[in-house]
């Protein structure tokens, strides 16, 4: 036990009088507990599909000084994982709890349109589960958010329209109006955050002009977009019928671009808190880099040169990752670009073009974190906020194969490229700069270590109905340089994926890839990989340790039992247009 200082002590003795007005047990406690921290301001800055090495500060090659700065002066995390997918991982990060309790199985995505009736699949965040803003509302913070959504609900007990359409698409269901209440109560104004600006859908353009139809809401209500910037808009597509062709590609004029608008939204509520004693917590859920590809072609043009050479700019990738001391000198990986041939200098230019968009765009979140940062100097703020910095998934497979370097696979499979993402913590009150931690994390860790930080606890009952335990951990002592040891066992899974990570070091993998491959083979896949030696999956060796992977499949079988996860030919069989 750690030895007291004499004014320490000296403290400690003046509070044991306080025993007479706070009972001995308590006066005991306050007389060895250290002066109360102000508790601090929160902001979660969650990004859309961009890849682990995308940073600067994670050795990539694309602009992000202002990020950057926030990891330099702050705690970079080397094993930091999320669900995979968009809504699983975004479920897990405002409940604490795996994305299957809070209704996010095997990648289900939160779309009204999409829900089912079972409810681990429900496709709607589950109103019996208390959310970050929730908890931290009753502790009095401010709580605001603006960006994406994508935890399913709806205005449709206000609009015949939605309500039509949604019994078009859900054949044989009843829509009453407890139903419809239900849907209203999924939305983030009624799941605890105070201020709302954003799109509740997955996806939509990044660029709108006066003239244009969009789908946002301030609060519960349409929302009017600011139309105050002029871009030279780049709308890139490939698929007509999943990103219909806008008519701004190639214009310049006045627009809403999402990444500055959603911005302007979320400075305007802190400003709006600015001079109060209460404490915040922001939840600011960017879109970018997802898809579709859209951004100023200024930005566009700038990468186009330095994605012409792919070998050397994955070469570098990794190289930069080793050199800032986040990935072992000695890691394998597997490689992509000294191998790959394209069919043509169109296939080759086509791609090329996908990572300077994906580039381009995510300069544009750099831009604006920089301004967040600013206004947080600027109101004193900063110093005392803990700024949380990560993506929901790896990057997509549209550009993958680069973005992800040096791990493997991409967005929705269970690979770490899939769902291992760059993360950084800066607060100045507490974070040394420089720090980098090796801690095995998961994003529904952050509900537990907001509720920590906050001075609260999980609540035993909420909405009338008894609560479970979380499934995340509080991790806050990782703020002070602490590596705590991994979680025993951390589960994964994926439209007909398994996955699990044992002690932090042994991965398994069941099916890998996603079910229409899969399911064209009749035998079980298995990988196993050692994460401490080979962390970025070169060597499958279930065939040397088929008892370990024996014993970790039967670990899978009984979490996929208590999440209520299925065989996903089931869930194909209820919805066959599930996925698309």
């Amino acid at each position: 036990m750690k030895s007291l200082t004499r004014r320490e002590f000296v403290r400690g003795f003046s509070l044991f009088g306080t025993a007479l007005y706070l009972g001995a047990r308590d006066a005991a406690a306050a007389a060895f507990r250290p002066a109360k921290e102000k508790t601090p301001n929160i902001i979660v800055i969650l990004t859309d599909d961009s890849g682990y090495t995308d940073l600067g500060c994670y050795g990539g090659e694309i602009h992000t000084p202002n990020i950057d700065s926030l990891a330099r002066n702050g705690m970079r995390f080397t094993n930091f994982y999320s669900a995979g997918r968009c809504s699983p991982t975004r479920a897990s990060l405002l409940t604490g709890r795996d994305s299957a309790h809070a209704g996010f199985a095997a990648g289900t995505l939160g779309g009204w349109q999409w829900e089912m009736k079972r409810p681990s699949y429900r496709a709607r965040l589950a109103y019996n589960l208390p959310t970050i803003p929730e908890l931290l509302g009753q502790r009095g913070y401010h709580t605001m958010m603006a960006g994406k959504w994508h935890l399913g609900g709806s205005l449709m007990k206000d609009s015949p329209a939605r309500r039509q359409l949604w019994k078009k698409l859900h054949p044989g269901w009843e829509l009453t109006p407890q139903e419809m209440e239900a849907d209203f109560n999924a939305l983030p104004m009624q799941r605890g955050f105070d201020r709302y600006f954003g799109l509740i859908e997955g996806e939509n353009h990044f660029f709108f002009t006066p003239e244009e139809q969009h789908n946002y809401l301030d609060g519960n209500k349409p929302a009017r977009l600011n139309y105050d910037q002029t871009y030279s808009m780049h709308c890139h597509y490939e698929d007509e019928n999943r990103y219909p062709y806008t008519p701004n590609h190639g214009k310049t004029a006045k627009a809403f671009y999402a990444t500055d608008g959603v911005t302007d939204r979320a400075l305007d509520m802190l400003k709006d808190t600015s001079g109060s004693d209460k404490p915040f917590f922001m939840y600011l859920a960017y879109r970018a880099p997802h898809m579709p590809l859209q951004a100023p072609q200024e930005l566009v043009d700038k990468y186009m040169p330095l994605y012409e050479d792919m070998e050397t700019v994955e070469k570098k990738r990794v190289e930069g990752l080793k050199r800032e001391k986040l990935l072992p000198e000695n890691t394998d990986y597997r490689k992509y670009f000294h191998t790959r041939k394209f069919p043509g200098e169109q296939e080759k230019k086509e791609y090329q073009l996908r990572l300077a968009l994906h580039a381009a765009m995510l300069e544009k979140v750099d831009q604006n974190v920089g301004r967040l940062t600013r206004l947080l100097k600027e109101q004193g703020q900063l110093d005392n906020t803990l700024i949380l910095y990560f993506s929901d998934n790896g990057a997509a497979a549209h550009v993958g194969d680069m973005m992800n370097k040096p791990y493997y696979g991409c967005k929705a499979l269970m690979w770490e490229g899939g769902t291992k993402t760059h993360c950084i913590a800066h607060w100045p009150a507490r974070v040394k700069p420089g720090l980098i931690n090796h801690t095995i994390c998961h994003v529904y860790d952050i509900m537990p270590t907001c509720l920590t930080l906050a001075g609260g606890s999980y609540p035993d009952e909420f909405h009338g109905q008894k609560t479970e335990p979380l499934d995340g951990r509080d991790i806050s002592g990782v703020f002070d340089g602490k590596d705590l040891p991994p979680a025993e066992y951390m589960f994964f899974n994926d439209k007909g994926q398994q996955g699990c990570i044992y002690k932090g070091r042994w991965k398994l993998l069941i099916e890998p890839g996603w079910y229409v491959h899969t399911s064209k083979t009749e035998e079980t896949v298995y990988e196993l990989y050692d994460l401490e030696n080979d962390p970025a999956e070169t060597t499958d060796i279930s065939q040397k340790k088929p008892e370990l992977a024996a014993r970790l499949t039967a670990e899978c079988d009984k979490w996929q039992k208590k999440c209520g996860i299925v065989d996903y030919s089931e869930i194909l069989d209820t919805r066959p247009n599930h996925t698309q």
